[in-house]
């Protein structure tokens, strides 16, 4: 059961990661079409640009950068989940761990029970021969 946990634990974390990968590649996206867009912007502003066309330009890098900023924070969300993911994957980690030991202790001392038993048993047979050797002479 604490394998089951700890695949649980890993498939999730897994899953998360991947999340946090998108997110991190739509933000780098996001920066550099906004980057691209201010440096389009500044060329066009030199060449002369319209006002109209200028206040559609920011009106759309402001869009994009509250998009980012959304992404930001999605990102810092998953980043925490992501973290608190690792520290429950560890700690079943060490959960089984501790159960595989105590099932390899266990085990260990059934079978030294299981000897003694056998070793009784064949201390008993050796002794009821000596004594019937003896008897018998």
């Amino acid at each position: 059961m604490k394998e089951n946990e700890k695949s649980q634990a890993q498939l999730e974390m897994a899953e998360s990661l991947k999340v946090q990968v998108d997110l991190e590649y739509e933000t780098h996206q996001l920066e550099e079409n906004i980057y691209a867009m201010r440096e389009r912007l500044e060329q066009r502003q030199l060449e002369g640009l319209p006002i109209l066309e200028l206040l559609k330009v920011e009106e759309h890098i402001a869009y994009l950068e509250k998009q980012l900023e959304r992404k930001q924070q999605q990102l810092n969300q998953v980043e925490h989940k992501v973290s608190e993911q690792q520290d429950t994957l560890a700690s079943k980690v060490r959960e089984e761990k501790t159960w595989q030991s105590i099932k390899e202790t266990r085990k260990e001392e059934f079978y030294h029970d299981q000897k003694m038993i056998e070793q009784n048993e064949l201390d008993d047979l050796n002794t009821v021969r000596a004594y019937m050797l003896t008897r018998n002479g």
